[in-house]
């Protein structure tokens, strides 16, 4: 992959989805965004933070994520790349970012971003947008019909964002294994992968779930 194309691709262009969502993600996110001014570390946190607030939004009273008590934050360095925050968003997109700072350990321990790493969570949701963008079923706009899985909800609680994201790739396996075996890829596992991917990547699961016709949005008034 050339230097100059990375982290874009003729089916899935993280810049693109910033365009069209960056607005609406800026309001309904402040805090995340503000992080992005502080060190990696500290975005590590908001980032963590944003996914246990929208997994608490996804679950009834009784079963809410709750926040692991840290001390401090981690430290986060890098290898290969800028360790400036909104520099790396530039380059690679929020839910690209996310899974960098999220996939490889717990939110307590030390972690260090490489190149490799960007490029290999960027090339996973290029596979996740040519397996799901051009799924045709779509529903009427009355929200999301399932919600992140319990197994998901219980390592966020416990602060194994890791384990989490592990699971959800381990979904999307899932969700590619249905699609090869079956004449027609299940609603159901389909809507709750897009559940579990958005806690973590939320531009590319906000895409999809609007592709679903599962919420609405502002690219629906551009369409009138």
């Amino acid at each position: 992959m050339a230097q100059d194309t990375l982290y874009i691709s003729p089916e899935f262009n993280p810049h693109s989805l910033e365009r069209d969502w960056g607005f609406v993600m800026r309001s309904q996110h402040p805090a995340m965004y503000a992080a992005l001014s502080k060190d990696l570390s500290a975005l590590r946190r908001a980032m963590f933070d944003h996914v246990i607030a929208q997994a608490t939004v996804t679950q009834n009273q009784g079963d809410q994520a709750k926040k692991p008590a840290l001390r401090n934050d981690a430290k986060v360095t890098t290898e290969s790349v800028s360790p400036d925050a909104q520099q790396l968003y530039r380059e690679v997109g929020l839910d690209t970012l996310s899974l960098a700072l999220l996939a490889d350990v717990p939110i307590h321990r030390p972690l260090q971003i490489s190149h490799n790493s960007l490029v290999g969570h960027w090339r996973w949701l290029r596979q996740v947008w040519r397996t799901c963008a051009d799924f045709s079923e779509t529903m009427s706009h009355d929200g999301i019909k399932e919600s992140p899985t319990p197994e998901i909800i219980t390592a966020i609680d416990e602060g194994r964002n890791n384990l989490a994201i592990a699971l959800l790739r381990q979904s999307f396996r899932d969700l590619e294994s249905e699609d090869n075996s079956t004449s027609a890829r299940s609603n159901r596992t389909h809507h709750s992968f897009l559940a579990n991917l958005t806690l973590f990547c939320p531009f590319i699961g906000t895409e999809l779930l609007w592709r679903q016709g599962l919420i609405a949005g502002p690219k629906d008034r551009r369409l009138d």
